[in-house]
């Protein structure tokens, strides 16, 4: 189990003993939970991090990165919060989620209108914005808009999808 489970587990333990002890395999669900958790704490820090600066210094970069991850954990850790005993087990939670999230197709209907007329891309900062709601990179949303079809490009990314949506997922907990 990586230190994110752990700290999970030590926290529903503090906060949630006797949905700890409903669970039929902790030790799996914590592990799981923690890989979830490092995921989105690597995919959150690199968003949060951005590319390289012209003219950054090798120290400075370091200290962006490391500024990123400390955040990224910090939000992802943040996501924890809400096990005070929830009314629903976490993997019910997320199928419930699922089912009533905004579909990934709407990403498919977005590029395919900014193929259609170039002149209605969002502007950079509306892009962002449109990122951060996604839990997606600005990069992932260019990509998508310049290739054709866009629907390949969402296949052939599948699993940034799955982690954009994990990120959501636990964005949504709070």
């Amino acid at each position: 189990m990586n230190k994110y489970g752990q700290m999970a587990l030590e926290h529903w333990q503090a906060t949630a003993p006797s949905r700890v002890a409903e669970l039929s395999d902790p030790a799996t669900f914590f592990e799981t939970l923690g890989l979830e958790m490092q995921a989105q704490v690597t995919n959150l820090a690199s968003m949060l991090a951005g590319s390289d600066r012209q003219g950054e210094t090798f120290l400075q970069k370091v200290a962006r990165l490391t500024a990123a991850r400390r955040q990224a954990e910090e939000v992802v850790m943040s996501q924890l919060a809400w096990v005070t005993d929830p009314s629903l087990p976490l993997d019910q939670a997320r199928e419930e989620w699922e089912q009533t999230r905004p579909s990934d197709e709407n990403l498919v209907l977005w590029a395919e209108r900014m193929q259609d007329c170039p002149d209605s891309m969002p502007s950079s900062v509306e892009l962002e914005e449109m990122a951060k709601t996604w839990a997606l990179p600005v990069e992932f949303l260019l990509e998508l808009v310049a290739t054709e079809p866009p629907r390949e490009y969402m296949r052939a990314n599948r699993a940034t999808l799955a982690e954009a949506a994990t990120i959501r997922f636990f964005r949504e907990l709070r």
